[in-house]
This record gives C-alpha cells, structure tokens and sequence, in this order.
C-alpha cells in the first residue's frame, strides 16, 4: 500500500534489491516458458503488447475457448501517473494460462473459469474493503477515494507458498 503519508506505510518488510530470493522468486513466464521482465515498481510483467497478445492465447491442453475481456477493478494504483488508475483484473484466459505456467490446472475445466474469475475478483474487492475500513480506523486523517487521497496498491507480492 501507499499513502500520502509515509507513516502510515505498510509495516510488511520488503527484502531488500540486491536479495537473491527477490530475483529469483519473482521471475514470470509467459505461456511458453519465456522469461517476462518485471516492472520493480509493481511486480508485474512489464506492458508489453506481444507478450499481452500471447498470454491471451489458449494454453497447450486446453479443449475448449476461453473469454480474453479483462475487467477493470475499483482498487486504486499506487505509483501510476493518473492519480484515479484502477488495477485491472486478468481475463479467463490469461487466469486459465497462469495456472498452466504454475503447474496448477488440477482438474480444473475451462467451462469454470469465468465463475473462478468472478469469485477471484470479488474476494479481491471485499477484501480491498476490509483495507479502506482498517485504514479508516488506523488512519482517520487520511482521505478516501480514488482522487488521489487514500490508500493504493502499490505492487503483488505472491507467496504461495509462505504460510500466514
């Protein structure tokens, strides 16, 4: 998260640039095993229309098609230029192919992916909520909103396999 105010930070330690887990935890792929470089200031792979096209494609073992319309979030992002930018949600597809890269597919069909989707970006907005809600607690002074005020999402850090 970011703030306007630097006291009001996140109290999560980030490990340092020079960390060797860093560099190597967070490497991404895209749907054929090609490294993507990631932007630091947020932990994504970088915008690149190729590799956006390409992460749009169907994976290796899937049967069937899948949407590639990705929808907008109401989480603010920290660090962008535009003080009203929102995250945006990964399409069916570009979810689908994640967890193809992840060598998570299980059983997982491609007719449930758009139902995945939707339960993946709900639990992400409600839990925004509980955010803007311990913000409001932790941080009265602090405006809400998407005007520039508030908190924002500044970066992903996924650590599946950290326990918390």
């Amino acid at each position: 998260l970011s703030s306007s105010s630097s006291s009001s930070a996140c109290p999560v330690k980030a490990p340092s640039n020079n960390s060797p887990q860093q560099t190597a935890s967070n490497q991404q792929y895209d749907v054929y095993s090609r490294p993507l470089p990631l932007d630091p200031t947020n932990n994504m792979p970088l915008s690149n229309p190729n590799a956006l096209a390409t992460n749009s494609l169907p994976s290796a073992r899937q049967t069937a098609p899948l949407p590639t319309e990705r929808v907008p979030s109401t989480i603010p992002k920290g660090g962008a230029a535009d003080d009203t930018a929102t995250w945006t949600y990964p399409s069916p597809q570009m979810f689908y192919n994640a967890l193809a890269r992840k060598g998570k597919l299980g059983d997982t069909k491609e007719e449930d992916m758009e139902s995945v989707v939707a339960l993946h970006n709900n639990m992400n907005e409600g839990t925004w909520k509980k955010v803007l809600e311990w913000e409001a607690v932790l941080n009265p002074s602090e405006e809400g909103g998407n005007g520039g005020g508030g908190p924002k999402l500044s970066r992903f850090m996924g650590r599946p396999t950290d326990l918390s």
